[in-house]
């Protein structure tokens, strides 16, 4: 069974090489082949680079842009007429499925004619909802409306739908309606290598630490990932605040894609010059600068869209063997919680200082062990591969039983 994954991207992000294309590599290995019809807009480096990548694995690939502008329609014109991409992608692979990732490739989708195929929406989210609390748009507005329309018309189409969280489930079915089932709905792990993403040995911490100018023995804490309000970098620096009224030595380390943005809102929060480090590293690199941190931050403002979100930096701090402090109720985080590994932000940056220090430095090398374990139980590529196979089997075995694909209604 061959799948089509169609993607909506913008040139900041790289979670389809990152993500995706390991998952995507595994089901391979199990005879669930995967090419990817990517709608972005940035430059051609970047969609080279993606090109490169999938066809280094295997993956079949074909990307069309998106029309930008137009007083905002660009996007909308793209999806619709962007159906007939999808028509010729599927039957250029030959996929026997079709699995649009978000809001705007589902509108695609459902502007596809003769695309006789089953559908998996991955919703991975609330995208609408996320507009609304991030992003400016008004619930009462007709974009708000057209989307939520487009979320509830392709659960309907669909044989299956992916989700992040019980939540999302709940929410994504009440929606949707009668005839739809709870049936209908799969929780899938947003996993991670660990075989990359692992916590070294103590030599190798060290010498990364060197590399980076941060002090040997001083408390590090790191932030990997998009910068934005909702990731509340004003509170990462309130926290190295209080963490340094205890370890006067300690840094905060922030890996992202948008490092001038990162510096800004660092500034605005008042962080001090000389007690952070941003950059923008390559994602090999990524493993070996998180596993020299001590703790991994993974602030969120909680929000209606965000019980619907798995955050793939939990799973990397935890495999890097670093203990967390965020939200937990955003994500599944129950498990590295019970196991004192994860630090409710709730209880303030004093608290979560205290905790930083007492508890984290004072026995680090156990609290690293434990991180790591409940990683590879709960945030491995492996049981995300399992989770996607577990839908493809059951779509495989519903053909088999009916002798034909089964419904889209």
């Amino acid at each position: 069974m061959r799948t089509l994954f169609v993607t909506w991207d913008g040139p900041q992000v790289s979670y389809v090489e990152s993500l995706f294309v390991p998952i995507f590599e595994g089901l391979a290995a199990h005879g669930y082949p995967v090419d990817i019809l990517q709608f972005r807009w940035g430059d051609a480096a970047q969609e080279e680079k993606v090109r490169s990548v999938c066809t280094a694995s295997g993956i079949g690939y074909r990307a069309r842009p998106i029309w930008r502008g137009v007083g905002g329609l660009g996007p909308f014109a793209t999806a619709l007429a962007g159906g007939r991409a999808i028509t010729a992608a599927a039957r250029h692979f030959g996929s026997d499925l079709v699995m649009p990732r978000s809001l705007m490739p589902a509108l695609a989708t459902l502007a596809a004619r003769g695309l006789d195929r089953p559908i998996v929406f991955d919703a991975d989210g609330l995208q609408a909802d996320e507009r609304v609390d991030f992003a400016g748009l008004r619930p009462e507005g007709a974009v708000y409306r057209i989307l939520r329309d487009v979320e509830a018309q392709i659960i309907r189409r669909s044989t299956a739908v992916l989700a992040r969280s019980p939540r999302a489930c709940d929410i994504l079915l009440a929606r949707a309606g009668p005839p739809v089932g709870s049936q209908r709905f799969h929780i899938v792990t947003n996993g991670r290598d660990v075989a990359a993403f692992h916590p070294g040995d103590a030599t190798t911490r060290l010498a990364v630490r060197d590399e980076l100018g941060l002090p040997a023995d001083a408390t590090v804490l790191v932030y990997a990932g998009s910068v934005g309000p909702q990731y509340r970098l004003d509170q990462a620096a309130d926290l190295l605040r209080h963490v340094r009224q205890r370890d006067h030595a300690a840094r905060l380390l922030v890996l992202s894609g948008s490092p001038a943005d990162a510096a800004s809102a660092l500034a605005a929060a008042g962080c001090v010059d000389g007690t952070f480090t941003i950059m923008r590293s390559a994602p090999a690199d990524v493993p070996r600068y998180l596993a020299a941190a001590d703790v991994g931050i993974a602030f969120r403002t909680p929000s209606f869209s965000m019980q619907a979100v798995a955050p793939v930096k939990v799973a990397e701090y935890l495999l890097c063997g670093l203990p967390v402090i965020g939200n937990p109720e955003i994500g599944d985080n129950r498990a590295a919680s019970s196991a004192g590994v994860f630090f409710d932000s709730a209880a303030g940056n004093a608290a979560g200082a205290d905790w930083v220090i007492d508890r984290v430095r004072a026995d680090r090398s156990a609290l690293r062990d434990t991180a790591r374990r409940i990683g590879v139980e709960h945030c491995s590529l492996d049981r995300a591969v399992r989770d996607y196979l577990g839908v493809l089997r059951d779509i495989r075995g519903s053909e088999h039983t009916s002798g034909q694909s089964p419904s889209l209604g």
